[in-house]
């Protein structure tokens, strides 16, 4: 699916701390927006809210289609007890809540009084069916295993069955690359991916972003990684209470802030 992402007058922070503000920004299909920014500036405040998964301070987000598939990948320092390979990248993918939804739908189209009240199981079911289909949640199984070979992770028999507690750290970010590779997220949020990777790692997760359809929103600490990727900038310069889009690449970006900052000291002067 081809989708659109647009913020517009968006505000973001904690508490009563305003990070950012009047902030405007489109993320279209073939889009690699590099977010750049010292830390605490509020990058992955932003990419939570792009996610949907927190309310902005003020201004609105936008997607067209309303339905469209936004994944967010966060960093994940901690991993979580109990949870296997396979089920960690059906969390990552949106497979499971996907198929969660599904199942739940599906539960209230045969039992409809376990319906949302005002709402119609027929079409809820219809709709949850198109988003399970769209994760990829029906060709995860059989892609899973082709996917974490092909990264070189030997886990074992039962690779899928590995518990990612028991992964070293190498090894658990082959495993968070397997998730991307393997995700059909129509616009992708991702919050330093490059981390722990090997060089084949980055060059794989370069290839992937590349290729993508979809639009992507990443932040990350890796010049080389975004001088490759990236089409546009958005800096959040928290000194400066200001944020500002830059076209044309990273090398470009660096080349137009310094720039901008001669000009500014020369009018200072």
């Amino acid at each position: 699916m081809t989708a659109t992402l647009v913020a517009q007058g968006l505000a973001g922070g904690y508490g009563h701390r305003t990070l950012f503000d009047s902030l405007d920004l489109t993320v279209a299909a073939g889009d690699v927006v590099g977010l750049v920014g010292a830390n605490g500036a509020g990058k992955s405040t932003l990419l939570r809210l792009l996610a949907g998964v927190d309310e902005p301070q003020a201004g609105t987000i936008r997607l067209s289609p309303a339905d469209a598939f936004v994944g967010w990948l966060p960093q994940e320092h901690e991993r979580v007890v109990g949870e296997s390979v396979a089920e960690y990248i059906g969390r990552r993918t949106g497979c499971a809540a996907a198929t969660r939804d599904m199942d739940a739908a599906a539960a209230a189209l045969g039992d409809p009084s376990l319906a949302e009240p005002g709402t119609d199981p027929a079409d809820v079911y219809s709709a949850a069916l198109d988003r399970w289909l769209a994760s990829g949640a029906a060709d995860l199984d059989e892609g899973l295993p082709v996917v974490l070979a092909d990264l070189g992770l030997d886990l074992g028999e039962e690779p899928a069955g590995a518990m990612m507690t028991a992964l070293s750290g190498g090894q658990a970010a082959r495993v968070g690359l397997a998730a991307l590779l393997l995700s059909r997220f129509d616009i992708a949020l991702l919050d330093e991916p490059t981390n722990d990777l090997d060089l084949d790692g980055i060059e794989r997760l370069e290839a992937f972003v590349r290729g993508l359809r979809g639009g992507v929103v990443v932040v990350s600490h890796d010049r080389e990684f975004l001088a490759r990727c990236v089409t546009r900038v958005l800096e959040l310069d928290l000194a400066q209470g200001s944020n500002r889009v830059f076209g044309g690449g990273y090398d470009s970006y660096l080349e137009e802030r310094a720039t901008l900052r001669r000009h500014a000291r020369e009018k200072y002067d």
